[in-house]
């Protein structure tokens, strides 16, 4: 993926990275607005401002959708990068003030480093940096303290921020951008292939019968994956409310397991009003839902691997490479 890929989708990226203290903070910013769709599998969620997107929400757009560890600490930085965009007149207009449109979500990576949260101050950064040609991978951003392989028969390897690109005729393009931060292994214990590369998994019921109390004590943390879906399609908020959906079934076939009680996951799909905007070649509308969000699961899958690829080792998670 490369800088016009982002400015064809219509969306600019920022990351703040502490790599001492081994977390982050992502953004991406439409600074006309996107139609957003905003779909919460995982049971554990910390996110801001998700009903106001929602199919009863009453806001057509969003200008910010900020990722970030610290868990719910974290959820700070958004008013960081709300203030950057309000100073830039990045939002839209009431009676009394320009508000800029922001929704997000956390990883919890408390568990790593110093049990810092990224800030007010690291969310004015992370907008103030983004821009179209922010393309790195691995221990960036919000992946900067992401790990993977926590539930009890898992591989623990370092997670990271990783970006997957489906291209469909007609110039049609889907991005995924993900955080891998799961409970679940992203690649299979027993043979050391990454699971989206194997058509499917399998479970030795053996490994179940461990004591329970013991499963307990090692899975109940909290974990997460978060995903961004980025199409050049035209599309409204409830048509990409399907395509967040759908796109949850690439992380299904990438992560194992997954959404479980202690994850997070949450996947917010836009469409800028800026950038390469492409009406679907006439069809019914369902049809355009399907396409774009089963190449969002292709995209995503994508992602995941290379969220893991790109990653670098940290204390007790080694990386896959």
């Amino acid at each position: 993926m490369d800088g016009k890929i982002l400015q064809r989708l219509g969306i600019k990226i920022g990351h703040y990275t502490d790599k001492k203290n081994l977390t982050g903070t992502t953004v991406f910013i439409a600074e006309k607005g996107a139609h957003v769709g905003i779909d919460v599998r995982g049971s554990n969620t910390g996110t801001f401002n998700t009903p106001m997107y929602g199919i009863k929400g009453t806001a057509e757009t969003v200008n910010g959708v900020v990722l970030t560890g610290g868990s719910t600490f974290g959820l700070e930085s958004v008013l960081g990068a709300m203030q950057y965009l309000e100073e830039h007149r990045i939002g839209y207009m009431t009676r009394a003030a320009l508000i800029p449109g922001m929704t997000g979500a956390v990883i919890y990576d408390l568990a790593v480093g110093n049990n810092i949260r990224p800030g007010k101050k690291e969310g004015y950064l992370v907008a103030e940096n983004a821009s179209y040609n922010n393309l790195g991978q691995g221990n960036i951003g919000v992946g900067t303290g992401a790990t993977t392989g926590k539930w009890f028969a898992g591989r623990k390897i370092k997670g990271g921020f990783g970006m997957g690109l489906t291209t469909l005729p007609e110039d049609i393009m889907v991005g995924a951008f993900v955080v891998t931060n799961s409970l679940g292994d992203i690649v299979n214990p027993e043979t050391n292939k990454f699971y989206c590369d194997e058509g499917g998994w399998s479970l030795d019921n053996k490994k179940m019968t461990a004591d329970v109390e013991k499963l307990s004590g090692l899975m109940k943390m909290s974990f997460t994956t978060l995903a961004v879906i980025a199409t050049n399609v035209v599309m409204d908020r409830r048509q990409l409310i399907k395509v967040a959906e759908l796109a949850h079934d690439g992380m299904a076939r990438a992560v194992f397991p997954v959404h479980t009680m202690m994850d997070g996951d949450t996947i917010f799909a836009l469409s800028s009003l800026s950038g390469d905007r492409k009406e679907f070649p006439k069809a019914w509308s369902g049809t355009m839902i399907d396409v774009v969000g089963i190449a969002a699961q292709d995209a995503l899958m994508k992602a995941i691997k290379n969220s893991v690829l790109h990653a670098e080792s940290i204390e007790d998670f080694p990386a896959y490479k």
